[in-house]
């Protein structure tokens, strides 16, 4: 029987959005750790759901609207280059809380799901 932490390239890309969600937060980061962060959630985003896709999963659609609400929240983020250091602390906090309640939430029930499956 299969344990969650089995399903290596979901927890493996889970912990390099949590990195990069830690640099946001560091007094000296920039623009281009928030393009980082973009580009990264879309890249794992984009898996997951070609991953519901092929397994036609039935919270496929309250999963994409919870992925969608993560892209609109850091589509939204000013220059980063202009953050104070105060600020800095809420964004990476704010967006690690939100990416913890959802790793440990609705992303659980889709790993479930996949381990059942033959798409590992």
């Amino acid at each position: 029987m299969r344990k969650t932490s089995d399903l290596i390239w979901q927890d493996a890309q889970h912990q390099v959005l949590f990195e990069i969600l830690d640099l946001i937060g560091q007094p000296d980061s920039g623009s281009a750790v928030v393009l980082q962060l973009q580009q990264y959630a879309e890249t794992h985003f984009t898996l997951e759901e070609q991953y519901m896709e092929m397994l036609s999963y039935p919270g496929i659609d309250a999963h994409r609207r919870a992925h969608d609400e993560f892209r609109e929240e850091i589509a939204t983020l000013p220059c980063a280059d202009d953050f104070d250091v105060a600020f800095r602390q809420v964004v990476s906090t704010y967006l690690t809380e939100w990416l913890k309640r959802h790793v440990f939430g609705i992303d659980k029930e889709l790993e479930s799901f996949i381990l059942e499956s033959s798409f590992k």
